[in-house]
């Protein structure tokens, strides 16, 4: 088989933009207007919460590697019908959350004279899959060098506003405790990606030493990138364009990129929703590789090509987003609801591997620091449409009946075995 395999760098680039995504150009006037002054001390919270995530979802990378990624942790804890269960739940999340990043990128092309952003969201989507049919290591070059230049630009660009247009006065506003939460809230949407980085797994170099230097790095880069542009947003004060009183992404870009600011903000916010789609796509094509040698899928989705591309979840993950298009031109589903029905399944996702590793990690600081999370995620999700939490709840009671059903049967079996060799 012709394949290459992931190095740190390449498999840094794969989280690194990802993560960043199009939170780090959305995010931050948002949290400041929210939060005031105490912003930078949400974005710090949740970057700590950042480090939990990638410590967690490396480390179940690492003991449990392959393309199910930490779902074969699950298997370990709960059974194999839980592990199915939250399989099911990220390819759901995945059919719809990527229409929804490429939307978002889609508004930052010029190109709205002429496409619409539907349509412009649609050719990206081609593009998309291009880059997905070629080998990993290459996709890995792709993604590392998207997320290198936005993640230097950005620095750059906050660093500068920072230096050059330093506000007198760092604190003016008082503490407001509902909208410090709120805001936590918010930014908790931008460490989503950690839980998927175990699907590339198989294909890394030297899993033991490439995992932990690819998160670590990422993780400090993610933390850096985060935080200079928060810091920039609240403490800085840069010509305003044209006169806009709105403090953006594109105002602390300006000292630096002047009137290519708007270009520089065209590549940088597609690039970086781009690498969201790579990532998410290419690890839910590889969950349903393995879900068809398991015979849980139809055998043709385990299909992959010559340089080992899972060729048939690419292709199955592709239908489904070709059939959530044509919702979108219909006007029968927006964006928002595009979110929400991807944000109940990736927090469903986290939520049943988190349950597993309180089993599997020794650590009590681990178990407890997992255990609030449990708690924060299910608050999130109580927020979830009324259609959406019932279809998690029957998919979740399915597969739990299954599971049950299967433990029973097996106990009944190894019983008869029991007494068939040994008859007194």
């Amino acid at each position: 088989m012709n394949e290459k395999k992931l190095n740190a760098l390449q498999l840094s680039g794969l989280i690194i933009g990802p993560i960043l995504g199009s939170g780090i150009i959305l995010l931050p006037p948002i949290i400041y207007d929210v939060a005031g002054d105490y912003a930078i001390v949400s974005w710090t919270t949740i970057m700590l919460i950042n480090w939990f995530f990638a410590f967690l979802f490396g480390q179940l990378s690492i003991r449990y590697p392959g393309d199910s990624g930490v779902t074969q942790a699950i298997e370990v804890v709960f059974g194999k019908y839980i592990k199915y269960l939250a399989s099911f739940f990220l390819i759901g999340a995945v059919a719809f959350g990527p229409l929804a990043v490429l939307m978002t990128a889609a508004q930052f092309i010029p190109l709205n004279d002429f496409l619409s952003t539907e349509s412009i969201a649609f050719l990206l989507m081609g593009i998309t899959i291009l880059i997905l049919l070629m080998k990993v290591s290459f996709v890995g070059k792709i993604a590392f060098v998207l997320s290198s230049v936005s993640a230097l630009l950005l620095f750059t660009g906050g660093v500068t506003s920072l230096v050059q247009y330093p506000k007198a006065e760092l604190i003016t506003t008082s503490f407001d405790s509902s909208n410090f939460g709120y805001s936590l809230l918010l930014l908790f949407w931008t460490i989503v990606g950690w839980e998927v980085i175990g699907n590339y797994s198989n294909e890394v170099k030297n899993i033991k030493k490439t995992v932990p230097k690819a998160v670590g790095f990422s993780a400090l880069i993610i933390t850096v990138v985060c935080l200079v542009v928060a810091a920039a947003i609240q403490w800085s004060n840069p010509p305003h364009i044209g006169g806009d009183s709105q403090l953006t992404i594109a105002t602390i870009l300006t000292p630096v990129f002047g009137t290519s600011t708007s270009f520089i903000i065209g590549v940088i916010a597609p690039a970086l929703c781009l690498t969201s789609v790579i990532l998410f796509i290419g690890a839910a094509a590889r969950l349903i590789n393995s879900l068809a040698i398991e015979n849980v899928l139809p055998k043709k989705l385990g299909y992959r090509t010559k340089n080992n591309v899972p060729l048939g979840g690419i292709l199955a993950i592709s239908i489904s987003h070709l059939f959530v298009f044509f919702l979108i031109f219909m006007e029968w589903i927006n964006v928002t609801q595009i979110v929400a029905l991807a944000d109940g399944f990736f927090i469903s996702n986290v939520l049943v591997t988190m349950l597993a590793a309180i089993k599997l990690f020794d650590q009590k600081i681990v178990k407890i620091s997992t255990g609030l999370m449990i708690i924060i995620l299910l608050g999130f999700l109580l927020f979830s449409s009324p259609i959406m939490l019932i279809v998690i709840a029957l998919m979740t009671v399915g597969f739990i009946y299954k599971q049950v059903k299967f433990n029973a049967e097996s106990r009944n079996f190894n019983k008869r075995e029991k007494t068939l060799y040994n008859p007194f």
